[in-house]
């Protein structure tokens, strides 16, 4: 697959979790546990932030980001509309940070010391892998959103 796909794939996954953030009505629901889970979807789009600024935005885009993985997933880092803005700009972060990755170098290692999920992991490999995360990540996000819509306008 060609950078420009994946360039595309991130933009429309990116822009899918921009719609369900904006799809919790009550921001509090944001960051209730859906029972039988550990995470909220609050603290999940913080940690998708986090993890594509770290392994996407860093390495390739140069973005300089620190990443406080910890303090995604027990801290309110943002509020709805924070979030929005932020996605947004990570969009632009992750077209501008991808569009330095020559499509010749999809099969160049991606190091280590940055990630380490495979033995022979390359550029191509880690891209995949974090495109399936976000969309997973998203997907939970969207079933609890649902979820708790549906508990609330019941309570109505």
């Amino acid at each position: 697959m060609t950078i420009t796909y994946y360039t595309i794939l991130f933009s429309r996954d990116i822009d899918r979790l921009i719609n369900e953030v904006k799809e919790y009505k009550d921001e509090n629901l944001l960051w209730q546990v859906l029972p039988g889970t550990t995470n909220s979807a609050g603290h999940l789009v913080q940690h998708l932030i986090g993890n594509l600024k770290t392994y996407i935005g860093n390495p390739f885009g140069n973005i300089h980001y620190i990443r406080d993985r910890e303090a995604e997933f027990s801290q309110r880092l943002f509020n709805r509309e924070e979030f929005v803005i932020t996605l947004e700009e990570l969009a632009d972060t992750l077209a501008y940070s991808l569009s330095k990755i020559p499509n010749e170098a999809m099969d160049a290692v991606y190091p280590r010391e940055i990630l380490s999920i495979h033995p022979e992991q390359t550029i191509e490999y880690v891209l995949v892998h974090l495109l399936a995360h976000l969309s997973y990540h998203t997907g939970q996000i969207n079933y609890a959103r649902r979820f708790f819509s549906k508990k609330e306008s019941a309570a109505e």
